[in-house]
């Protein structure tokens, strides 16, 4: 099963299914050592409990799990296991005991210990709350004797800077009841520390967390040797739910959203090579619309940077997307910039927009919005070769939290750019599926935020650029820790193709995608990687992911119509009306194949072209051939038809007049 496992999960082997309990009217699913999806009648309470240590950049530190033992009754469980966290200084260990009751209650308990002295950012329990049970739910919150009431907040509330430390959303609480539907309470309790809430939404996670230990009493924390650690959740309800019968799968195509398709485009490939002729004719053949590169103005750098993106576009037929880091304004600062418009003024290719950062080093989690000096700056030097109509945006290089940490006047500035990736804080494949609905949600705020300027989004990434690592420093012989092995699988392809719909119905203006070439790219290089074992693609190949990329490219500027799933954890896509007619992309968001109804298009018939591991091979071996071939001819009856796809499959549908 190992090629089959690659190519649908870019691992070895496919994941462990996880272990369906039941403690009284509760279920619940174990992933691992994770608690997922504690339900109450198809209602759920709580997203995903979990345990976490992060050192002082906040990389995740990985655990190696032993001693297992688990005692899973019709009702009831009992579950224990040992873990432990060695990285550096760091050295973590814990027993794991999860435990549910028939009386509906739930309890995850951590006790541990740490050795040696050391510098961290958190240890702890983390819960998950999924939006639609949270984002504007009544709460009430205890400490002590002291409870206090509340309405969660539906704009996504900024990680706040007080006195030079990260703060919650509210004071910290020893337990937490959100009614996440009328009449019924989720209720979190912690014994041993308390909890503080954080909005997720700021780094596009679909969840509102809870963690324990609370970042305002002042981080990075200092370990103690010998220091013990224990921290006990409880998981439980209040009143009584109407019961939800699960829906079967299916996916209606609804009406127009009134947004158009953004514009995509792709980063330089960051091994610092330019592209081979095999590699332009894919490219060539995808039409992206612009090339993003990178300049850093400090020394002699980013004019070489600069000559390779401009012959890589060229290449292509894209233009370009100046992503600019600039140092604070001084004499040297205006002389670069002036430098980088005399280079910009000699290229033959148009320049789509630039976007500003500030010169920074490395992931920083109290960073802020682009200076407007340093927008200035560089508008100062580039307008007069570009023109006044190329848009200079400013933002993040980061995640939106920066952005909303420090909310701009609406229209400070013409566009508005920052980074996605779904594996801020997590890092597996429940979680990325999960953290979709997190990117369309961040969009939607913004537009509130920044009034009349353009969104730009770039880039988005299945790993961090920059930190942190969720999955952990990399240890001797790993990839590195900004490559994702599911860049070739047919997972990333559909999570690509779901991305590309959250963003586009919530009316992002341009979206730039991974890299060209290379195990970040859409293409792997002609001459392989330099790890073939660990990231076992074909040379000269495209990942699967191209697809669902030149779908969207084949349709640019198109009108987005509505894609609603029965559950967004199964399904996703995004749909458009072009003067032809509808195209719609689906993807199946599961690792096992599913079968699915799909509503509302006017039509007698469509065109299908399925990607999955049937196809696969022949798909990213001759990607040009494949998306020649006809497709498969389906009825339409009663504007419904029914589809099967297999594991993260992704379908392509055209109206057939």
């Amino acid at each position: 099963m190992t090629d089959d496992a690659y190519r649908i999960f870019g691992r070895a082997e496919p994941p462990v299914p996880p272990l369906a309990l039941r403690a009284g009217p509760l279920t619940a699913l174990l992933d691992g050592p994770d608690l997922r999806h504690v339900r109450l009648d198809g209602v759920e309470l709580v997203q995903r409990v979990y345990i976490a240590v992060r050192d002082a950049p906040w990389n995740t530190i990985p655990a190696e799990y032993t001693e297992w033992q688990r005692d899973v009754g019709a009702d009831r469980f009992s579950i224990w296991f040992r873990a432990r966290h060695r990285h550096e200084d760091i050295d973590v260990d814990w027993v794991g005991h999860i435990q549910g009751t028939p009386d509906g209650r739930i309890t995850y308990e951590m006790d541990g210990m740490c050795h040696g002295r050391f510098t961290y950012s958190k240890i702890g329990v983390n819960v998950h709350h999924d939006l639609p049970g949270s984002v504007g739910r009544p709460y009430r919150a205890r400490a002590g004797d002291r409870t206090w009431t509340g309405t969660l907040p539906v704009a996504i509330e900024p990680q706040r800077v007080v006195d030079g430390t990260l703060t919650g959303m509210f004071d910290p609480y020893e337990e937490l009841a959100i009614e996440v539907v009328p009449g019924l309470e989720a209720v979190i309790g912690l014994e041993g520390d308390l909890l503080e809430l954080q909005d997720h939404r700021n780094w596009t996670d679909a969840n509102l967390k809870s963690y324990g230990t609370p970042l305002a009493l002042g981080f990075p924390f200092e370990s103690t040797d010998g220091q013990r650690l224990r921290q006990v959740l409880t998981i439980g309800f209040r009143g009584t739910p109407v019961v939800r019968a699960a829906p079967d799968p299916a996916i209606q195509v609804g009406p127009l959203t009134g947004s158009r398709m953004p514009a995509i485009g792709l980063g330089m490939a960051s091994d610092g090579r330019p592209l081979a002729p095999a590699e332009v004719e894919l490219l060539r053949a995808l039409r992206p619309d612009h090339l993003r590169v990178d300049l850093a103005l400090r020394g002699d750098a980013w004019g070489s940077e600069l000559d390779r993106a401009i012959g890589d576009a060229v290449a292509i037929g894209s233009a370009l997307e100046l992503a600019v880091l600039v140092p604070a304004p001084d004499d040297d600062a205006i002389a670069t910039a002036a430098a980088l418009a005399t280079r910009v003024a000699g290229a033959d290719v148009r320049v789509a927009r630039v976007l500003v950062y500030p010169l920074a080093d490395g992931f920083s989690a109290l960073a802020s919005t682009t200076p407007l000096d340093r927008i200035r700056l560089v508008r100062d030097a580039l307008v007069p070769v570009i023109g006044s109509a190329v848009v200079f945006a400013g933002g993040t290089d980061q995640s939106f939290a920066d952005i909303n940490r420090a909310r701009p006047d609406p229209g400070a500035m013409a566009g508005w750019c920052w980074a996605i990736s779904p594996t801020v804080h997590a890092a597996d494949d429940a979680s990325i599926v999960e953290n979709l609905a997190g990117q369309s949600e961040v969009v939607r705020f913004a537009r509130e935020i920044v009034g009349p300027s353009s969104i730009h989004i770039s880039p988005v990434t299945l790993a961090t650029r920059n930190g942190p690592y969720p999955g952990g420093p990399p240890a001797p012989g790993d990839l590195p820790p900004a490559v994702d092995p599911r860049q070739l699988s047919l997972l990333g392809a559909a999570w690509t193709a779901a991305s590309i719909g959250e963003l586009a119905r919530s009316g992002a203006t341009s979206v730039t995608y991974y890299e060209t070439a290379g195990w970040r790219g859409v293409v792997e290089r002609a001459g392989g990687n330099p790890m073939p074992d660990r990231f076992p693609s074909r040379p000269g190949a495209a990942f699967p992911l191209y697809h669902p990329l030149a779908d969207a490219l084949e349709i640019r500027d198109a009108a987005v119509r509505d894609l609603i799933p029965s559950d967004p954890l199964q399904l996703g896509g995004f749909a458009v009306e072009t003067q032809e007619g509808a195209v719609v992309v689906v993807s199946n968001l599961t690792p096992g194949p599913l079968v699915f109804d799909v509503t509302g298009l006017a039509a007698a018939a469509i065109s299908s072209r399925v990607l999955d591991i049937r196809t696969v091979e022949r798909a990213t071996d001759d990607p040009i051939g494949w998306r020649h071939a006809s497709g498969e001819r389906i009825p339409v009856e009663g504007g419904a038809f029914s589809v099967e796809l297999g594991p993260y499959g992704v379908v392509r549908f055209d109206t057939v007049p």
